[in-house]
């Protein structure tokens, strides 16, 4: 049986952004972004247009944490009223605060045991309207349901279970990637591309969201290497912004697997970027999956040829391209705590949903 539930609306487009304020439709809102420049300009371009925010929560960093997150719930918790609306503006992490932040109602003991018992109360999670404006292309947060929190001090990293973490608008404007430099573009880039080709080699991909996933990776593998050259590039931008949102759509349904398990300690322990600690491992992994699921199998070869041995040394080529190290010692572990990484990651969870067979060296 399959099932395939996504309730996003989204406004895709250059000069998308312009739409919000008839979005938000004169309710309360609340912006969770970046104390940051550019994010702050987005912020006074959207307050010019119309109503201002009633808070702006711009404490957000790479990777959100439980601290923040515990002293934005504070935050909202003084006001006078409870925003109806949240949006977020940025990437992933500004994205997940949102959601995190909207479902809470401002109650941080409720977010926070929703958090670590992987899904507990969920009846009690508010449901305001969200509505999501990347400003990269990579995470596909946008138009999914997943809200990824972290709790450093405990060595954890835990996830909002529930549809009301779904925006009710997902605001794409590829205009809004283009400030992005090399190194964000490449990590970014390498996140959507892990999102759909995770998606592919998970148990729980289906016929719906392979094709979706196919057309997402080969489109950044066709056209990151030449975004990177050429930044400005508006037409190049939107294709990304498109890929990311399409594996976004895949990633939905199936989640991750484990590339991304693999990634939590690289970028935990070693402050690797997430695209990076998620992506570079992927022509590894993609040499496990080979042979194991016939749909699977296809999928690859709609991706990369007929002949999958060679689409894994052309894929490695890919990263060669981009200057990215597909050696794990690179980001920081040993050859040996690389492979306890593995065969961990392989009996969490996200491992055992992958359909290949992790295989070291």
């Amino acid at each position: 049986m399959t099932e395939f539930y996504n309730p996003v609306k989204a406004v895709f487009g250059p000069g998308s952004f312009d739409k919000l304020q008839q979005l938000i439709a004169n309710r309360i809102y609340a912006i969770v972004t970046y104390d940051e420049a550019f994010s702050m300009q987005l912020v006074r371009r959207l307050e010019d247009a119309g109503r201002g925010a009633e808070i702006i929560i711009n404490n957000v960093k790479a990777n959100p944490d439980f601290p923040e997150v515990k002293a934005a719930c504070e935050a909202l918790k003084k006001l006078p009223k409870f925003p109806e609306v949240f949006v977020g503006l940025g990437g992933g992490s500004a994205i997940d605060t949102a959601k995190a932040l909207a479902v809470s109602g401002g109650d941080w003991e409720l977010l926070k045991e929703h958090l670590i018992t992987g899904g507990g109360r969920a009846d009690e999670l508010k449901k305001p309207s969200i509505i999501a404006v990347p400003t990269n292309a990579g995470t596909g947060s946008e138009v999914s349901l997943g809200a990824v929190i972290w709790d450093r001090a405990n060595g954890g990293k835990w996830g909002v279970r529930s549809n009301h973490g779904f925006p009710d608008y997902a605001v794409v404007d590829p205009e809004l990637t283009l400030s992005l430099p090399r190194d964000q573009t490449i990590s970014t880039g390498l996140d959507a591309l892990s999102h759909a080709l995770e998606s592919i080699w998970q148990t729980k991909r289906n016929f719906i969201t392979q094709p979706i996933a196919e057309q997402a990776a080969r489109n950044v593998i066709r056209y990151l290497p030449l975004l990177v050259d050429d930044l400005t590039n508006l037409e190049l931008r939107t294709t990304m912004s498109a890929a990311a949102m399409k594996a976004g759509i895949a990633l939905s349904q199936t989640r991750t697997s484990i590339a991304h398990q693999l990634s939590y300690d690289l970028s935990l322990n070693y402050g690797v970027p997430h695209g990076i600690a998620c992506g570079f491992s992927l022509p590894m992994v993609m040499s496990w999956s080979i042979g194991f699921d016939r749909n699977c199998d296809e999928s690859l070869k709609t991706i990369f040829g007929d002949n999958l041995g060679s689409g894994v040394r052309d894929f490695e080529k890919f990263f060669d391209r981009l200057g990215v190290s597909r050696n794990p010692t690179t980001y920081g572990p040993s050859k040996n705590e690389w492979e306890k990484m593995v065969m961990d990651a392989a009996s969490g969870t996200k491992g055992k949903n992958f359909l290949g067979k992790p295989k070291l060296s």
